[in-house]
């Protein structure tokens, strides 16, 4: 069997991300992608079964790509030092990878995730909830279910990108200062 070319693949992805971007997930067709792609559809059919395996293939990959975009924390710097270093990171990667996380995001509320992709995603965030963790286990961070930290946390990110995006607010230091000293004023004990 002849290996599977990788820029074909990395070309796959991209347009997956793009065209869900501008079209949304459901609408998308093996067809249009592979048009998107510059390959054949018979071609990407050598990769990919069908719709489901290629959009968790996708979200693997834009979500490993994002786990190690923003995961760069120094471990000793204290708790409020790393979690805004994460906020940041989020948000830069945010505005700079606006494809991938809107396919991550239109993905993970569809029903083409299968479990292995959920298994994945769990195991590769473990690093970044270790944060959460130790700041609840030392009083710094509110004692309610990781899950709403996350959700009130990686919403404050995406809004704040969202306002950067549409030109509402400039992307300065003066901003994401006051964005995630809110985020923080939320989030702590």
């Amino acid at each position: 069997m002849k290996p599977k070319d990788e820029k074909k693949l990395d070309a796959v992805i991209a347009a997956t991300c793009r065209l869900a971007a501008e079209r949304g997930l459901l609408g998308l067709t093996l067809t249009d992608i592979a048009k998107e792609a510059g390959i054949g559809t018979s071609t990407l059919y050598v990769y990919f079964k069908d719709k489901e395996e290629l959009f968790n293939e996708v979200y693997r990959h834009a979500k490993r790509e994002a786990i190690d975009f923003y995961s760069e924390i120094d471990a000793a710097a204290p708790l409020k030092g790393r979690v805004r270093r994460v906020w940041n990171r989020m948000l830069d990667h945010r505005l700079s990878r606006h494809d991938q996380v809107s396919f991550m995001e239109q993905f993970v509320g569809s029903s083409f995730m299968n479990e292995e992709t959920r298994t994945y995603t769990a195991m590769i965030g473990t690093g970044l909830l270790q944060i959460v963790v130790e700041g609840q286990r030392d009083e710094i961070l509110k004692p309610v279910p990781v899950a709403f930290l996350n959700s009130f946390f990686i919403g404050s990110v995406r809004e704040t990108a969202r306002l950067i995006r549409s030109g509402s607010i400039a992307d300065s230091e003066e901003n994401r200062a006051v964005a995630f000293l809110l985020c923080w004023d939320g989030i702590q004990n």
